[in-house]
């Protein structure tokens, strides 16, 4: 066997191997040539063919956009295609859609790698499924909003009436909240009255001012009466450049006990 063709079998069985190294690592490996017209694929490898459910034929010649579907997001296609354009090494989350129509949340990599011997850059994308990670991530904001939400309760006191007791610092984040509580409860609860106490609130700011006004009208459109008890004077002095109350038209009481009694008259 002459050195030539033991230089070519050597090159063989090295190909080989890290054509079979690749294919057992735990994600996707594909390889675009940007030369080409589209940037097509021109090698996958079988961590990708399992990650979608595409056969080879399926899918060489082809770009990876075929993967996309109707809620991947542009803007994360934008910032893939931002990086192609300028050979950055990019990492973006987006989801993409088997072959048999199954999304799932795609964690893609995608490399420029420059060839000296062909003269040429080319990609090299790592596709992994993140799916699960995602989905928990959901999850737990979901129990994050949930506890925020039980952390702000309405509680009703009689048929009609249902009271928010306020605590601690009221945030725009947690105003938010609260309306989108209160319009929910009222909704559901169909209250006469909801009283808003707020004796137990450390601190005031244009927000909190502005988020009783927005209260007020809201509830006012679902034919809810807003009452605010425990206010203190600090807070009626510095609610005068924010919102006139009394042209609101707003109840105001000491106690959540006064209100109740006023109400029931």
């Amino acid at each position: 066997m002459d050195h030539y063709t033991f230089s070519k079998l050597e090159e063989i069985q090295q190909n080989e191997f890290i054509k079979a190294a690749i294919d057992r690592v735990g994600a996707g490996v594909v390889i675009t040539d940007p030369e080409q017209e589209d940037n097509p694929m021109i090698y996958c490898n079988q961590g990708f063919k399992d990650l979608t459910g595409y056969e080879e034929a399926e899918i060489l010649g082809r770009n990876c956009r075929f993967l996309q579907g109707k809620d991947t997001s542009e803007i994360t296609v934008n910032k893939l295609r931002a990086g192609i354009s300028n050979q950055e090494v990019t990492t973006v989350e987006l989801k993409n859609y088997r072959k048999d129509g199954t999304p799932f949340w795609n964690e893609l990599q995608i490399f420029p790698v420059f060839v000296e011997q062909m003269g040429q850059t080319y990609f090299v994308g790592v596709q992994k499924d993140v799916t699960k990670r995602r989905e928990q991530e959901e999850l737990i904001g979901h129990y994050l909003s949930e506890v925020k939400r039980l952390s702000t309760p309405i509680v009703p006191v009689e048929e009609g009436i249902s009271v928010l007791p306020l605590v601690g610092t009221i945030d725009d984040e947690r105003l938010q909240q609260m309306l989108e509580i209160a319009s929910h409860h009222v909704k559901e609860s169909k209250d006469d009255y909801l009283i808003m106490d707020m004796s137990a609130v450390h601190s005031y700011n244009e927000g909190v001012h502005m988020g009783i006004y927005q209260m007020n009208q809201l509830l006012d459109l679902m034919g809810t009466t807003l009452i605010i008890t425990g206010i203190k004077p600090t807070f009626a002095i510095q609610s005068t450049p924010y919102a006139d109350f009394t042209d609101l038209s707003l109840q105001t009481y000491a106690s959540v006990k006064q209100a109740l009694y006023a109400i029931r008259r």
